[in-house]
């Protein structure tokens, strides 16, 4: 597995622009998107933007960068070491650019009001949302992975897109319900994890060349 997990980090950096001279490029972008989100809005709120619901919401950032990447096609029909390592190195990479986001701009916070921070972030309802940004990370990217090898790497796309405007939809209207359904909620896309984990191994043992 060890050996997958290093191949599939290594085409993930190969697809962003980030071997040989292609990060010159791919750089700039993630300085960009970072620096919107993790400087310039946090500078902008102020201590606002300690509030529960908007730091819950940069914990489930994950899911927005993950699930795309586990969508991309294939170089070779996998197996379950394979898929499996594709599902890992696309939530640790959605994980990984969120949780820079967060505690950037947290810091952002601290830094633009000389720490005069009387009320901090409530860590509990942000450990809750990380657990949910988490786990619905998870449950998209090997979504997005079965799709892929099932259907076609373009149904998975558009199952993705889909489900980012469903969550967009959910947070528009009722963002306030975040932190109070953040566990019930990981919950439920662990559960959801699960399920698409089994669909996925069932379908590379019904496919694979053995069967």
């Amino acid at each position: 597995m060890k050996a997958e997990l290093a191949e599939e980090a290594s085409y993930l950096r190969r697809r962003l622009g980030f071997q040989g001279a292609g990060w010159i490029r791919s750089l700039p972008l993630y300085v960009l998107v970072i620096g919107v989100f993790g400087v310039v809005l946090p500078w902008q709120k102020g201590r606002d933007f300690l509030d529960s619901v908007i730091l819950g919401a940069y914990a489930c950032l994950g899911v927005v960068f993950a699930a795309p990447v586990a969508a991309a096609e294939f170089e070779r029909f996998p197996d379950v070491q394979k898929a499996l390592a594709r599902v890992v190195i696309s939530v640790f990479y959605g994980e990984l650019v969120a949780a820079a986001m967060l505690i950037l701009g947290i810091a952002t916070v601290y830094v633009s009001r000389g720490g005069r921070i009387v009320v901090g972030p409530d860590f509990r309802s942000l450990a809750e949302c990380a657990a949910l940004g988490f786990t619905l990370s998870s449950a998209v990217s090997t979504a997005a992975v079965w799709l892929s090898l099932k259907i076609s790497p373009r149904a998975a796309k558009i199952v993705v897109r889909l489900v980012f405007l469903a969550l967009l939809a959910a947070f528009y209207l009722r963002s306030g319900w975040l932190p109070a359904v953040a566990m019930s909620g990981a919950g439920i896309a662990l559960l959801v994890s699960i399920l698409l984990l089994m669909a996925l191994c069932s379908t590379l043992a019904s496919r694979s060349p053995g069967t």
